[in-house]
């Protein structure tokens, strides 16, 4: 008591002089506050932090030279043909196009074994990758290239046409198709070991570009340490068997950090990679074939994706990881329901190298969970000082796997990555990360958090404009600055498809609603194409609005609410059903949409109501279950409204499955 007392003397003091204010109060006492900052430090690990990537992969290959290292279907690699193969590029690359470190090479692939091949090849040339989806828009591939400004793509044939016309001969970027040349050279060849000179674990290993506030993606530069320590992190935290015991999938897109992490814990480990055929995956009864008949241990993605496939039983499977949006207890129970295996919630942005916190899932304990080994999270004020257990803060991250910071962007970096004042006397004199020490920097997540008094966080939000739309990320301010771009348009305005209190329980979304700002309403078709060449499409609204003024509340914010009123019931002509079996597919389409079934139209483009590549899985296994039509992915890309889909030659070839015809009223 006599301690309170005499730091209430103390306080009022101070204010009463005018020497501080009541927000630069810290209340906490020291001893919390040094509790609180060692709560979020995980363990200490020993890792071999100056060796590169390619130097971990080469003992590997050179232990077991006979395994499998990467499979797709029927063809595998062994270790010693990856590594012999790679070796070959890796010499084109450094002879033909001077790749070192820090140099960049762009790969646009398709789900191939020549994909993997051609990631292990940059990193045995000492350079580091930059990963095009072949689905990116070529307004925004043209951006990553320019700002890459890698001297050379690799691409796969199919994709060759398409990196031609977006270089041009100017900006001295080769373009080099992967299979051919570099194909037949797979069948023998007296090339050296590439030798990089100065190679270094400081140097990138890749760059993956994310949504940005700016109205352009930015990319996010991670060095060969902070992937060799993930991988030591990972293997240890997951209890991963090896060398030649794990099968890891490969599931995610290889553009973004959740397709690079099966890449690297699988071939740093000396366990085969697992490729994925192109879309095996809207059959949930092939794809769990697929996985039992390679004897799958490890699977890692989203919970959408988990929902959705309706995974079947797979005895091989040792364990589920997922991460990229919040995982529900619904989600959780579709996930264990075939396969009673351990399952982790992975938290972490692509800034800290794929995750920083895990947490082993209980069905009634969903949280993000603890921080990796090497890890140090703290979860601090707006002041960067400790909040107390239970109270909100936002999350700040140190440790090996912080990424260097934006390619291009140095003002950037230094406003996200700032000066660590938590570091040790310890850390600073730990020369090894770098001149610094270690754990020099803080990234700012600007994600919300609480500690547990158990010591687990929980997730709780955003604090800025950012959210997750089917587990990507997306800066809404990117789209709205696409959307400002149009001739006419004065301010835009882009909304969660899901109103607050649905995106807090899902802390995601399916979609996007753009409210536009002109005099006269534009083409929708137009404004569409304007977007869909410039952005991905998980970040296109499925509804764009026309106003004429921006609604304000009483107080001068913005009425968010008024201009969810103002979306329109329906996209399209509309066309009602006039059949029983347009009446079920409207219906269904509706349920898995999540919308009334009077604003699904026959000719209404499902996907600019909302449909997308996850919901499409659950749709076609809804079909087949609930009314015997088997559609195939590609058909409903194809004919993306229900009119041209039931008239369509694929679905009279699926239609004998339901023992009836569709009948035209």
């Amino acid at each position: 008591m006599a301690r309170t007392a005499q730091a209430e003397v103390c306080l009022f003091s101070a204010l009463s002089e005018g020497d501080m204010k009541i927000g630069d109060l810290n209340l906490l006492p020291g001893d919390e506050r040094d509790k609180l900052i060692a709560l979020g430090r995980g363990a200490d690990r020993r890792f071999p932090a100056e060796k590169t990537i390619a130097d971990v992969f080469r003992e590997q290959a050179s232990a077991s030279p006979d395994s499998t290292a990467v499979a797709l279907g029927d063809v595998r690699l062994t270790y010693r043909e990856l590594d012999e193969w790679s070796d070959r590029v890796a010499c084109d690359l450094i002879e033909e196009y001077r790749i070192g470190p820090d140099r960049l090479v762009m790969l646009c692939f398709s789900r191939s074994i020549e994909m993997t091949v051609a990631i292990i090849s940059v990193w045995k040339a000492g350079g580091a990758y930059v990963p095009l989806d072949p689905e990116t828009p070529d307004g925004r591939a043209r951006y990553m290239l320019e700002d890459a400004s890698a001297p050379v793509v690799l691409c796969g044939e199919e994709h060759r046409g398409r990196m031609e016309r977006l270089t041009a001969p100017s900006d001295g970027t080769a373009v080099r198709v992967f299979d051919g040349p570099w194909e037949r050279s797979r069948q023998g060849s007296d090339r050296p070991v590439p030798s990089v000179t100065g190679a270094s674990a400081s140097d990138l290993a890749y760059v993956i570009f994310t949504s940005g506030t700016t109205g352009a993606p930015k990319g996010v530069s991670i060095e060969n340490r902070s992937v060799v320590n993930h991988v030591c992190v990972s293997s240890a935290r997951y209890g991963m068997a090896g060398p030649g015991e794990e099968v890891v999938l490969q599931l995610l897109n290889y553009a973004f950090d959740g397709g690079v992490y099966p890449v690297i814990l699988a071939l740093l480990t000396g366990n085969t990679l697992l490729l994925t055929p192109d879309q095996l995956w809207g059959k949930s009864g092939e794809f769990t074939e697929y996985l039992n008949a390679h004897g799958v241990t490890h699977i890692n993605g989203t919970p959408t994706f988990f929902q959705h496939i309706g995974l079947g039983e797979v005895p091989s499977l040792k364990r589920l990881v997922v991460g990229a949006e919040a995982l529900d207890s619904a989600c959780f129970h579709e996930m264990t329901r075939a396969n009673k295996v351990p399952v982790f919630n992975e938290y972490g942005p692509t800034e800290a190298t794929i995750s920083t916190v895990s947490h082993a899932v209980r069905e009634f304990d969903l949280a993000i969970g603890r921080p990796h080994d090497n890890a140090h999270v703290l979860v601090l004020d707006k002041a960067l000082r400790p909040v107390p257990t239970g109270a909100v803060g936002e999350v700040f991250l140190a440790g090996p796997g912080l990424a260097r910071g934006y390619l291009n962007q140095p003002e950037l970096t230094a406003e996200k990555f700032i000066p660590n004042p938590f570091q040790t006397d310890a850390e600073k004199a730990d020369l090894s990360h770098g001149p610094q020490g270690r754990n020099a920097r803080l990234y700012q997540t600007g994600d919300l958090a609480r500690w547990r008094l158990d010591g687990v966080l929980d997730y709780v939000g955003r604090n800025d404009s950012q959210i997750k739309v089917r587990g990507f990320r997306v800066e809404v301010a990117e789209v709205e600055a696409v959307i400002g771009e149009c001739p006419g348009v004065t301010q835009s305005v882009v909304l969660p498809g899901e109103p607050a209190e649905r995106q807090a329980e899902a802390a995601g979304v399916d979609s996007l609603i753009g409210f536009y700002l002109t005099d006269t309403p534009l083409d929708p078709e137009e404004l569409l194409r304007h977007l869909e060449l410039k952005l991905p499409a998980y970040m296109v609204p499925s509804a764009l609005v026309h106003i004429t003024e921006l609604p304000m509340t009483a107080n001068g914010k913005l009425d968010t609410q008024a201009l969810r009123d103002l979306q329109p019931a329906a996209q399209g002509a509309s066309r009602a059903p006039q059949t029983e079996l347009e009446t079920q597919l409207q219906a269904l389409v509706a349920e898995i949409i999540g919308m009334e079934p009077e604003r699904v139209g026959l000719e209404d483009d499902l996907f600019r109501l909302g449909l997308n590549s996850m919901l499409v899985i659950k749709l076609i296994n809804r079909l087949e279950t609930d009314l015997q039509i088997d559609i195939t992915i590609a058909s409903l890309f194809a004919y993306p409204t229900i009119a041209e889909l039931m008239a369509s030659p694929d679905f009279a070839d699926a239609m004998p499955l339901s023992g009836h015809a569709p009948t035209t009223g």
